[in-house]
C-alpha cells in the first residue's frame, strides 16, 4: 500500500464530491419539473440518488470512517457523547433517510399520485440535504483536524491502510484510481 496516502486528506476529498452531487441533485429535481418531466422523472432521479447514499456515502466513505479513523480516534478520545459519538449518531440518521427513500421510490414509480411516498421521499431528501452538509462541516472542521492533532504518524498509517483496504476491496484502490464518489457503481 502507497506510504503517501493521506486518509484525512481523501475523505475530505470525498466529502467535496458529495457536496457537489446534492447541488447535482437539487439542479436535477428543479430541471425535471421546469421541463414538465415532473414526478416520472423525479421517482427515477431519487433512485439513483438513494444509491448514491447507499453505496458511495455510506458503503464506501462510511465505511472507511467507521471501520478505518473512527475506533483509531476512540482511543484517544473516547466515542460516548464527544465528536464521534455524534457522527456515528449522523451516520445512522442518514441510513434511515436512505431507506425512507429507497422504500418509497418504487410507490412513486407504480403511483404517480402516491401522496404518503411523496411526503416520505420529499421530507428525507431534505433531512439528506441538510444534513450532510453540516455532518461534512462538523468532521472537516472539528473531527479530521481534531484526528490530526492526536493520532501518531502508526496511527494514521493504521487509518490509512484500513481505508486503503477498503478501496481495494471496493475495487478502487492503487492503480485503479480513486474516481469521484458518484462514479463507484
Amino acid at each position: 500500500m502507497a506510504t503517501d496516502y493521506d486518509p484525512i486528506a481523501v475523505l475530505m476529498e470525498e466529502h467535496q464530491s458529495f457536496l457537489r452531487r446534492l447541488g447535482e441533485v437539487r439542479t436535477d429535481l428543479q430541471r425535471l419539473f421546469q421541463e414538465g418531466r415532473g414526478r416520472r422523472g423525479v421517482a427515477t432521479s431519487m433512485s439513483t440518488f438513494a444509491d448514491f447514499l447507499a453505496k458511495d456515502v455510506d458503503g464506501f466513505h462510511g465505511r472507511k470512517e467507521e471501520e478505518g479513523l473512527f475506533p483509531i480516534l476512540v482511543r484517544h478520545i473516547g466515542s460516548e457523547g464527544g465528536p464521534v459519538g455524534v457522527m456515528l449518531e449522523e451516520h445512522e440518521l442518514l441510513r434511515r433517510h436512505q431507506k425512507t427513500i429507497a422504500r418509497n421510490v418504487p410507490k412513486l414509480e407504480t403511483d404517480l399520485e402516491a401522496v404518503e411516498a411523496w411526503t416520505a421521499v420529499s421530507a428525507a431528501t431534505d433531512s439528506v440535504d441538510h444534513l450532510l452538509a453540516l455532518h461534512i462541516e462538523k468532521e472537516d472542521q472539528v473531527l479530521f483536524p481534531m484526528a490530526r492533532a492526536v493520532l501518531s504518524p502508526a496511527e494514521m498509517s493504521e487509518v490509512a491502510q484500513i481505508c486503503q483496504e477498503i478501496e481495494v476491496q471496493l475495487g478502487v484502490g492503487p492503480g485503479k484510481g480513486r474516481p469521484a464518489p458518484r462514479d463507484l457503481r
